[in-house]
């Protein structure tokens, strides 16, 4: 016999399955209530099952917020294993994407209608990207081996400094990669181009090439679209608010790979410059720009078929 503190008799069997008891609502994730206790089996189980996916579909709900949505009385623990296992849902950063007007998605609609049958090998893609000494924004995951110290990913003020850097590519491959000042005017773009994509035009002999730019101001100023006017460079009349039909994009996310490799971070600017990783990380991507200029097509039509909306691309 097992005596508690006030000297009342226990019986082994009680404790017995007093413990069994613990222990499967520990297993099933089932909190205790002496009200009322559910068993989630049959029916019960599969309208259980329904309602958690239902509130988590889509949804930036805590696994509490949607405990407590529904009648059954389960644990956080349960919610949780009930996503897991439906094999429909997964746990995704939410993309950013431009915010599009009414205006912006017409014109998108219009514009993926009237280049279905546009040759993208005779387009030049351009467009710039900063790069942080520290890193990319967001996370760094490593696997931690939990009888070492953890890892640390150091931080500056503004990432440490940054580079930006202007690129341009066409079906035939890479076209040009020069590293820029942050803050550029309009003299400072039309050297740029003079310096390498003159070049390319002249090696190419212009070959109907059109050069692709997006809408900002140092690209759309008065001086700068009189040079191109001068140089006979025939420009592509570019959309507002989409960066997914740019396919530099998809390539730039290809190249913050190879650079910050391993959580690799950069003590100075010229020692960012002087990564290999950079140039020929770049240059070394013609199957993957050949790539995405055949998908150009399929972005298009992927917009249509979204009246305007973003694309996965």
């Amino acid at each position: 016999m097992l005596y508690s503190t006030t000297a009342c008799p226990i019986g082994k069997s009680l404790v017995k399955r007093a413990a069994q008891d613990e222990l499967l609502t520990v297993m099933q994730g089932i909190r205790k209530n002496t009200a009322h206790q559910y068993i989630l089996d049959g029916t019960g189980c599969y309208r259980f099952k329904r309602d958690v996916c239902r509130k988590a579909s889509n949804s930036t709900k805590s696994a509490n917020q949607i405990r407590s949505e529904i009648p059954e009385n389960v644990s956080k623990d349960t919610i949780l294993r009930t996503i897991h296992r439906s094999g429909r849902l997964v746990n995704t950063p939410i993309k950013a994407a431009p915010r599009l007007q009414q205006r912006h998605k017409n014109e998108r609609l219009q514009f993926a209608r009237s280049n279905m049958a546009t040759e993208w090998n005779e387009i030049i893609f351009s467009d710039e990207k900063k790069f942080n000494l520290d890193g990319p924004d967001g996370y760094a995951y490593y696997w931690r081996y939990l009888r070492k110290d953890p890892m640390y990913f150091s931080k500056r003020n503004f990432g440490g400094g940054s580079l930006m850097v202007w690129a341009a590519f066409c079906g035939n491959g890479t076209v040009a990669l020069s590293f820029i000042e942050t803050r550029t005017n309009s003299q400072d773009y039309q050297q740029l181009l003079a310096q390498h994509l003159l070049p390319y035009f002249r090696r190419r002999r212009r070959a109907n090439m059109i050069y692709q730019q997006d809408n900002a101001s140092v690209h759309a100023s008065n001086s700068t679209l009189a040079w191109f006017a001068a140089k006979n460079v025939v420009l592509l009349d570019w959309l507002a608010c989409s960066p997914d039909l740019n396919p530099v994009e998809n390539l730039w996310s290809v190249l913050v790979r190879r650079v910050y490799a391993n959580a690799k971070q950069y003590t100075t600017v010229n020692d960012l410059k002087k990564s290999d990783s950079c140039r020929v990380g770049w240059f070394g991507q013609v199957t993957a720009a050949i790539t995405r200029m055949a998908a150009c097509r399929t972005g298009f039509f992927e917009v249509a078929q979204k009246q305007g909306g973003i694309t996965h691309y």
